[in-house]
């Protein structure tokens, strides 16, 4: 067990690299196996409120829900910006997904002024208005664009995961382009992870009672209420990763099975692909013929016959069987559609 100097300077060491509430710092020490109490763990954190720092001091902050969130305050924060640093942020600002930043604009003008006051030593604005803003962009080809509500519904899902909350979801809609079975609702849900995905920003939940992973479109959401229940995140987390792997994108898989996936591409296509992240498990390999083999343990779902059907006769599947029987009935129900056009 540590003694009370060596558990308040672990406390201050973490709360130096982020700041962090009550629930996440009680996550961090139970998976630190750090040995307090609660009552000691808050008692110590309003202690070094008061405790003399070399670069700093620890500050409070109260947020939503009354809720406390302890922060270092460093006496000297404003470094200086080069060019290069100017420069990454204003790619992260204009190559930023528009699914965010059209509905947000005013966040991120805000941002950049409190840059403008705190940079003004390193020419912070003469840069930014010398670089090529319009110039640098992205197309927002396929992005959802959110509406104001929804962007509020993300605002309160980030609330709940920063403070280990539940769910309770009364209410949500089908997913068009891959329908599944929705649990019965209203349903208790531990919400893990954001995820920008193809143009859309999802949502990844264990469900309460069964810990099965769903994920959901933001858009899904029409119903829902953050519960004064708190989990343990971390305790959740190697179960969610290994959850999640199992899909190729975020579409539900046709089964519980983990397939052993073999395709072969073009040397073209396998050119691009290879130099492409796909999922965690891939792997490419070159054949002498120049044609590539890629391989994957995944599940098949609904994305990865897409995908693969995608990209025509640039691929062949070899293995597992299943997957090519997707591809079969998906070529065959595209056929029907275009020589019935034709006649």
């Amino acid at each position: 067990m540590l003694d009370k100097l060596s558990a308040i300077t672990r406390i201050i060491e973490k709360i130096k690299r982020f700041p962090v509430t009550f629930e996440s710092m009680r996550d961090w020490i139970r998976y630190e196996n750090i040995e307090i109490s609660d009552r000691t763990l808050y008692r110590y954190l309003e202690e070094i409120k008061n405790l003399p720092l070399n670069d700093g001091r620890i500050i409070t902050i109260d947020g939503d829900y009354n809720k406390k969130t302890w922060k270092f305050e460093f006496d000297k924060s404003a470094h200086e910006f080069g060019e290069s640093d100017i420069k990454s942020f204003l790619l992260l600002k204009n190559l930023a997904p528009g699914a965010l930043t059209q509905k947000r604009q005013n966040s991120i003008d805000k941002i950049e002024e409190v840059l403008f006051k705190a940079q003004s030593k390193s020419k912070f604005e003469y840069h930014m208005q010398s670089l090529p803003q319009a110039q640098i962009k992205t197309s927002s080809f396929n992005e959802y664009v959110y509406n104001e509500q929804e962007q509020q519904y993300l605002d309160t899902l980030i609330w709940a995961m920063q403070h280990s909350r539940k769910l309770k979801v009364m209410e949500i809609s089908q997913d068009v382009r891959y329908p599944a079975t929705l649990p019965k609702l209203p349903v208790v849900m531990l919400p893990m992870q954001i995820l920008y995905h193809n143009g859309s920003i999802y949502v990844l939940l264990l469900i309460e009672s069964t810990l099965d992973l769903v994920v959901y479109d933001l858009s899904r959401f029409k119903q829902f209420d953050i519960l004064e229940n708190i989990f343990s995140t971390q305790k959740f987390m190697d179960h969610f990763y290994a959850q999640a792997s199992k899909r190729f994108g975020v579409a539900p898989n046709i089964d519980n099975e983990i397939y052993d996936i073999k395709l072969e591409f073009s040397c073209g296509a396998g050119t691009y692909i290879s130099n492409r992240f796909w999922h965690c498990t891939q792997r490419f390999g070159q054949k002498p013929s120049g044609k590539w083999e890629m391989r994957m343990n995944t599940g098949i779902n609904a994305e990865l016959v897409d995908w693969v059907f995608g990209w025509g006769n640039q691929v062949k599947v070899l293995g597992p069987d299943l997957l090519q029987e997707k591809l079969k009935e998906k070529l065959v129900t595209m056929m029907d559609i275009y020589l019935n056009l034709t006649q």
